[in-house]
């Protein structure tokens, strides 16, 4: 996924954002655990779940209030999560792979280093409705790159696996 100077002329879907450089994914996950890996920019990016009844159409904030579960970065240096109010995170933990593993019936949403096998940060709700994966970039020279977990050589998270 990449941000472009060229607009597209695409449907104006009920699920698509017309304001936010963001996409949903297609799929959402109503049961179960789900992960993905993202490769992210070095500047702006957000990542995490959009409720499957979010509103995407204008500018509002994408954070807990609006049925949004998500990490931001933001001017390369400011790491958050989108609580109300914001949950500022330590410059140290800035990733470059980003791994979201959500749990739908225990109603968690985690971040992770890839890279640095560290944990982020960790939503806790209780999910009553399809979680869909959200992906945003204002990024115009690098691609968001969503990668398999099946390339992961092995499990990082101590001390069992999340996902075995």
């Amino acid at each position: 996924m990449r941000c472009g100077f060229q607009r597209k002329d695409i449907p104006n879907y009920h699920r698509r954002f017309d304001a936010w450089w963001c996409a949903v994914g297609v799929q959402g996950f109503d049961s179960g655990r789900q992960y993905w890996e993202v490769e992210v920019g070095e500047r702006d990016w957000r990542l995490g779940v959009a409720k499957e009844s979010a509103l995407r159409k204008g500018f509002k904030s994408l954070n807990t209030d609006t049925g949004y579960l998500t990490l931001r970065l933001e001017r390369g240096s400011e790491l958050k999560a989108l609580t109300v109010p914001f949950t500022a995170l330590p410059p140290g933990l800035i990733p470059r792979r980003v791994g979201v593993y959500l749990d739908f019936d225990q109603g968690q949403l985690s971040f992770y280093d890839v890279d640095k096998r560290l944990h982020i940060y960790t939503y806790n709700e209780r999910f009553t409705e399809k979680q869909f994966p959200l992906f945003g970039t204002v990024e115009i020279l690098k691609d968001l790159v969503i990668t398999s977990p099946a390339a992961k050589p092995q499990c990082f998270c101590p001390p069992s696996c999340l996902w075995g």
